[in-house]
């Protein structure tokens, strides 16, 4: 019968009961080569990165008082939020407004958060406007999305205003805008054939809005869709 794991709060709650504490061997954690356990009269105590273990200095015969656990335990959160960000950024690019939200829903919190991403963004390990161009391109091109669409989906995503404007004007064009019109209405073509002209106007006007399209750009071509609708 496994034994059930032992929440993380309770486990940090033990070691701080055995402070102050003098560190008396650290080892190499079997699963994670990476992580180090340290050990008071041969008692595990906690856990650490190789960042932690270094910047802190912890090594056999440092005292581990309350104000050091809770240095180890800060350093920790942001070693775990860290590496947290580098896995979701190696399955897809985020803004930072969507990196900052999941942190906090996996409760990480304090200031360090934005220094992480402030040193993600000097790196360039993520970019608001390279993200917004992206996510403008693929869903103008894969998802047939109008400018109001994405528009509206990039401002969710924390882009600024300007950076937003911005992705729109590099990535749409008069004619490009109609094209991708046509082609929508090309492929839905079918369920309007039918209808009365007024319907079948209706219809599509409804349609391409629930695209985020312009109306006076929808209007501007109604000819040119009911047109390809009687075909």
């Amino acid at each position: 019968m496994r034994t059930k794991r032992k929440p993380k709060e309770e486990k940090l709650e033990e070691a701080r009961a055995l402070l102050p504490a003098v560190i008396s061997d650290i080892q190499v954690q079997k699963k994670n080569t990476s992580r180090f356990s340290l050990f008071t009269d041969d008692q595990f105590l906690v856990g650490v990165s190789e960042a932690t273990l270094t910047d802190l200095n912890l090594k056999k015969g440092v005292e581990v008082t309350p104000f050091l656990f809770d240095q180890i335990t800060e350093a920790e959160q942001k070693w775990a939020a860290r590496d947290y960000f580098f896995r979701i950024l190696s399955r897809r690019d985020h803004s930072r407004k969507e990196l900052r939200d999941k942190a906090y829903k996996k409760r990480y919190s304090g200031s360090f958060i934005d220094v992480i991403l402030d040193e993600f963004e000097q790196k360039e390990y993520i970019d608001d406007r390279k993200f917004g161009l992206k996510y403008t391109a693929d869903k103008f091109e894969f998802n047939h999305w109008g400018p109001y669409k994405i528009r509206n989906q990039l401002f969710k995503k924390g882009i600024s205003k300007s950076v937003v404007e911005e992705c729109i004007r590099e990535v749409f064009g008069e004619t490009a805008v109609k094209e991708s019109m046509l082609d929508l209405i090309r492929k839905k073509k079918k369920r309007y054939q039918r209808e009365p002209d007024q319907k079948r106007k209706k219809k599509i006007f409804d349609f391409l809005m629930r695209k985020g399209y312009n109306s006076n750009d929808i209007l501007k071509h109604m000819d040119e869709f009911l047109a390809l609708t009687n075909q």
